[in-house]
């Protein structure tokens, strides 16, 4: 489903994709990575475990996981605009829930919160807001999103590195409350209103049919949700574990913190060249691209010497096969179901990937510390060919009914 090439974004697309960038940057980056650097400080001072801390994470993208269809049925009827905002407010409460923690139960309370609000306010529910508003220039406006979404780790990862030289974790943690309730709060409510947020009574744009005949729905659904599932197995173990990994691989910590950091410019990049080849290609093929550059990388650092170059080149190739994949999530499932219900669908199509992702902090952090790096680094490199075979045989499927 290649984008229209001359329709013109509206305005008030445009001004809603800049919005949920930068909603997006503070979402992911004051919830999502921040464990990536805190999870010491907040283990010692709490007595936990780092898979106790880390399993905040997990509780999260379970609860996620569970309540997501429902937020996406509520999306598809009250409009985003309600959802989103309200979203925030939960996740802002969560961090403070979180920042006053004294023990396990309260801190994983606070996880449990953030889990509630986070399908409103993330990737599924801009999605959906975008969909809603743009309907078959929806990939495009998706693509332009990712861009700025992409630099969550590589802006939040040195901004509390930073704010940790001079603040304890959980003044970070209340700084970052107070970052979504005074910045994503006003966008949500501002910029995503009735006529453009896909209102119950005021369609905002035309719909776009399903790519496929709903007999075929089935395997579909199944074999995407499927790849889903081994790459949040995969994404969501690296993203935590990402500076132990390269560590026990031999980079130095300041490599590793270089090779962690350059992913998040290389999902920008390979999320700029999708937008400018999307004319040209179907997004099954961004999909494609997706799942094959993920072997290749780990492939890359299972040859690696713990050298900056080859680490580099595996963070190119990780970094482009995880900025295209978010597109992929949110392009194939319109091209594949149409934008009918599209909120929900995403959000069931993505239990898989919230479920695993939820498991992969845990068995990630269980399995190096039993097997090592270079162990866990081969067995991401299986699981990524066995996502890239699953898509091979979606678009195979896909194909027999008329979507290529």
């Amino acid at each position: 489903m290649p984008s229209p090439p001359t329709m013109p974004m509206p305005p008030a697309v445009r001004r809603a994709i800049l919005g949920l960038g930068i909603s997006q940057i503070i979402g992911w980056g004051t919830t999502y990575y921040l464990l990536s650097l805190l999870s010491g400080e907040i283990g010692a001072s709490l007595g936990l475990s780092t898979a106790w801390v880390l399993g905040g994470t997990s509780l999260t993208l379970a609860a996620a996981a569970l309540i997501g269809p429902r937020i996406g049925r509520w999306q598809d009827r009250a409009g985003s605009r309600i959802v989103m905002a309200t979203g925030t407010v939960i996740m802002a409460a969560g961090l403070v829930v979180l920042a006053f923690s004294k023990g396990l139960f309260s801190y994983y309370l606070g996880w449990a919160i953030i889990g509630v609000g986070s399908p409103m306010t993330l990737y599924s529910a801009a999605f959906t807001a975008l969909t809603q508003m743009s309907g078959p220039q929806a990939r495009r406006a998706i693509s332009y999103l990712t861009f700025m979404g992409g630099l969550a780790s590589t802006s939040f990862w040195p901004l509390t590195a930073w704010l940790m030289s001079f603040l304890d974790w959980r003044t970070i943690i209340l700084l970052f409350a107070a970052l979504n309730i005074a910045i994503c709060l006003p966008i949500h409510l501002t910029l995503l209103n009735r006529e453009g947020a896909g209102h119950a009574l005021l369609p905002a744009a035309d719909p776009v049919e399903a790519g496929i005949p709903a007999t075929a729905f089935p395997v579909a659904f199944a074999l995407f949700a499927a790849m889903l599932a081994m790459n949040g197995l995969i994404f969501n173990s690296w993203s935590l574990l990402v500076f132990p990994l390269l560590e026990g691989l031999g980079f130095a910590t300041k490599a590793a913190v270089l090779v962690g950091s350059m992913v998040g410019v290389f999902q920008v990049a390979g999320r700029m060249a999708e937008a400018l080849l999307a004319q040209r290609y179907s997004i099954m093929w961004t999909a494609f691209a997706s799942a094959a550059f993920l072997p290749v990388s780990f492939f890359i650092l299972v040859q690696a010497d713990a050298s900056m170059p080859t680490g580099l080149l595996f963070a190119a190739f990780y970094g482009i096969s995880n900025g295209l994949m978010t597109i992929a999530r949110g392009g194939l499932t319109l091209a594949i179901f149409g934008s009918r219900g599209y909120g929900e669908r995403l959000n069931r199509i993505t239990v898989s990937q919230n479920a695993a992702g939820a498991v992969a902090p845990i068995l990630g952090g269980f399995l190096l510390d039993r097997l090592g790096a270079v162990i866990l680094v081969d067995l991401m490199l299986g699981t990524s060919a066995l996502a890239l075979v699953i898509m091979l045989a979606l678009r195979h499927h896909c194909s027999r009914h008329g979507l290529n």
